[in-house]
């Protein structure tokens, strides 16, 4: 690595670093379970001083490394050089350590320790980039300092207990009753930790339990461009999975947390739920990030102790990942300006994905487990949100030749084509033959999809949801090409992820749905028409409301068995497709109709994940007398 001078900060970089203001905590956070306030007191806020807290060092004596800071962030966060010539012993002793109760290692050197900042202030490690540490700090009202930092060999912790309702990132206010302390950035599981993924965690959202189903201890992303497209889906994952017994849900806000309170309590959702929130009130960006990423840590770490200590299952939802991808751009920066271009590798220069940028990633996304019972024998599922730059309105705008001088010349030689052949060049033509635009907004939006598939990559599925079937009024907006499980993809595996009950239903969905799909444009005839339509009945099936809420297990049986049986062939070919009213009212009293017909067989369903051939038969018969 090229050691140079450290660069000088420009004036703008400053100004934009170094806005301060001192961040505050939800004054719910002090406020009981059984005494919630309404969302304007949710709102309110108080400075994080005043919360209780279980963040400290509690006499574990010398430090076992000390840096000097080199950049700090009004807010809290402190960049730090930690590297000397003790640095690498130091690393080594840390891991050989074996008291898993005090020091632990977590396969990333100094993530999660605690440290002292020279004000006097804890804070923890939340990202390592050798020789460089970043420390967040719990007091975020420190505006600037510089000087030495103590690092201990110490994980930092937080408390955890049954009666956790609003907590900051530090998991603060502590709990009085707590069972126990778990590490924020605890080790990702060993495979000896876990058990095979082999039961479902329901989302009440028929689509998702269908094309992409959601195992006990699976992690899943959450891709689209519409925050509350994404909020639905999650709020009704959490509405699903806070009613199974001996199960604990928990939800990370890393931003808009006023919004999103005021929606948990108006979906009745926070007497049930556990809320990690981003303290408010900081300008500062990079501030924020590190905020973000303590926020989803504690939420894992809050979960796995449930998971380990208690042996429950736990459901969590971060909300969203936009910060970490912000934050690591930022140490990016920092590195650069202070060592040079040379002390980053090329894909982190350009955007793209780095051993140690997947590495950084996933201390999160691995966190998910089904653990065995030699850990406890509970469970983590954790869904993360990100978020897609929406598609610029430009279908129409017609580009020239020459806006595409520094492209390849495949490309160029296509474009030459297009213009001979007196095809104008608008971004929807372009869209179509996958030749990117030329404009700055589409070179964000490809750096972006770079970054989510290099996510995928990392996670065990993916729900994406789409701008362009929004528009085409589909509900909830999945794409089935691109939204997958990979929990039980294989032969040879006894991992499943989806519940029984709907997978004795839709065998084949996939593949019809994709001869529906390939119908389109094509001529017209008996069978083109006849596929197209059990494409649309399926999807009718599955279109879900926001306003709809979550179904129950049976009540998606209902409508998949409709489907599969094909009577709603014939409501698609009257019109009701999926997203008109006409189908919404079809969907809506064939449920009802059931219910009422068979309410044991429903109950059967729900209590099993299971369908049986005599229940089977009675809802199909029950189906077969609403048409009737």
């Amino acid at each position: 690595m090229r050691v140079s001078k450290p660069a000088v900060f420009s004036n703008v970089f400053l100004a934009q670093l170094y806005h301060s203001q001192a961040w505050l905590v939800p004054q719910s956070c002090r406020v009981a379970r059984d005494s919630r306030r309404s969302a304007t007191s949710l709102a309110a806020l108080i400075a994080p001083d005043t919360a209780t807290s279980s963040f400290s060092i509690e006499g574990e004596g010398e430090s076992v490394v000390e840096g000097t800071i080199v950049s700090y962030f009004a807010g809290g966060l402190a960049a730090v050089k930690v590297g000397n010539d003790s640095f690498l012993s130091t690393i080594a002793d840390l891991k050989g350590q074996t008291d898993k109760s005090k020091t632990q290692t977590t396969g990333d050197d100094l993530l999660g320790r605690l440290a002292k900042l020279p004000c006097g202030t804890l804070g923890v490690v939340i990202a390592q980039r050798p020789p460089l540490v970043f420390v967040y700090g719990r007091d975020t009202s420190v505006e600037k300092i510089d000087g030495t930092v103590e690092i201990f060999g110490t994980m930092a912790e937080i408390s955890v207990s049954d009666e956790m309702s609003i907590v900051n990132a530090l998991g603060e206010p502590a709990p009085s009753n707590s069972w126990g302390n778990h590490a924020i950035f605890s080790p990702i599981p060993k495979v000896s930790d876990i058990a095979l993924i082999n039961a479902p965690r329901l989302t009440g959202t028929t689509i998702v339990d269908v094309l992409a189903p959601i195992g006990k201890g699976q992690n899943m992303l959450i891709v689209g461009s519409d925050v509350t497209q994404m909020r639905d889906l999650s709020f009704n994952f959490l509405k699903t999975q806070s009613g199974v017994e001996n199960t604990k849900c928990i939800y990370a806000i890393t931003q808009d947390c006023a919004a999103v309170m005021e929606k948990l309590e108006k979906d009745g959702l926070l007497e049930s739920v556990i809320v990690v929130a981003a303290r408010d009130g900081i300008e500062s960006e990079t501030a924020k990030a590190a905020e973000a990423i303590t926020v989803a840590s504690t939420a894992c770490a809050i979960a796995e102790s449930f998971a380990k200590d208690r042996g429950q299952d736990a459901v969590v939802v971060v909300d969203n990942l936009d910060y970490h991808k912000q934050l690591w751009d930022e140490t990016t920066r920092i590195l650069v300006d202070i060592y040079g271009v040379d002390a980053v590798v090329a894909a982190d220069r350009d955007g793209g994905a780095s051993s140690e940028m997947r590495a950084f990633y996933s201390t999160l996304i691995q966190r998910a487990a089904n653990y065995n019972e030699k850990q406890g024998g509970g469970s983590v599922t954790l869904a993360i949100m990100t978020t897609m730059p929406k598609e610029k309105a430009d279908d129409d705008t017609i580009f020239n030749p020459e806006d595409f001088a520094l492209a390849g010349d495949r490309i160029k030689t296509r474009i030459e084509t297009l213009v001979s052949k007196n095809i104008p060049l608008t971004a929807a033509t372009l869209r179509k033959i996958q030749i990117p635009v030329p404009s700055a907004s589409e070179g964000k939006r490809r750096l972006a999809l770079q970054h989510v598939e290099d996510l995928i990559s990392m996670s065990d599925g993916q729900i994406w949801l789409d701008e362009k079937l929004i528009q085409a009024g589909r509900s909830p907006p999945l794409d089935p090409k691109r939204s997958i499980t990979r929990i039980g993809v294989g032969a040879d595996t006894e991992s499943r992820a989806d519940a029984p009950a709907i997978r004795r239903i839709v065998e084949g969905v996939r593949l019809e749905l994709q001869q529906a799909a390939s119908m389109d444009g094509a001529e017209l005839t008996n069978a083109s028409k006849k596929q197209r339509r059990r494409g649309e009945a399926w999807f009718l099936a599955m279109n879900q409301e926001p306003s709809e809420g979550a179904r129950s297990l049976a009540e998606t049986c209902v409508a998949l068995l409709a489907a599969s049986s094909g009577v709603l062939d014939d409501v698609v070919e009257a019109g009701g497709i999926a997203g008109s009213e006409a189908g919404r009212t079809t969907v809506k009293e064939l449920i009802e109709h059931v219910r009422s017909r068979t309410p044991g067989g429903m109950d059967n369903i729900n209590k099993s994940l299971d369908l049986s051939p005599a229940v089977r038969k009675e809802i199909e018969e029950a189906i077969a007398s609403y048409f009737n």
